[in-house]
């Protein structure tokens, strides 16, 4: 309902959501500048100069893979007027960085390559397997 307001300014008031800390930045109009450094498909990386605290939002959409790291560190990636990315920032100059990274991904490769690697130790100590495996590829 805010954002539909006739007087919410989306350049100097951020909705975030599920966030406790207050929404805006105190004063009005813009904290700073923002440049886009880098679009990639999987990765943005921002330049932001700050005359006070406040958030970077990216007009991108915002998905729980999406990662940040500020100034180098690990940053959350918050849900910003409800579709957007957006991150928290002190005053000063910034390097932002959005990367996508699946959730779920690297517990699935690790898995898989688990339990290939078990399937070897099982092929190579079980000699019956392995005659198996040469009779199929004899009759093949």
């Amino acid at each position: 309902a805010r954002m539909a307001a006739l007087d919410f300014d989306a350049s100097s008031e951020v909705i975030l959501y599920g966030d406790t800390r207050p929404n805006s930045p105190p004063g009005p109009g813009s904290a700073g500048r923002v440049e886009i450094v880098e679009n990639q498909p999987n990765r943005v990386t921002l330049r932001a100069e700050l005359s006070r605290p406040g958030y970077v939002v990216l007009l991108d959409r915002f998905d729980p893979n999406w990662q940040a790291t500020l100034d180098g560190r690990e940053a959350p990636v918050l849900r910003a007027n409800h579709m957007f990315r957006a991150v928290a920032a002190d005053v000063g100059t910034h390097e932002i960085r959005f990367f996508y990274r699946q959730n779920g991904l690297r517990p699935g490769l690790l898995l898989t390559l688990g339990t290939l690697a078990l399937l070897a130790i099982l092929f190579v100590l079980d000699p019956r397997l392995q005659r198996e495996a040469t009779a199929q590829t004899t009759h093949s």
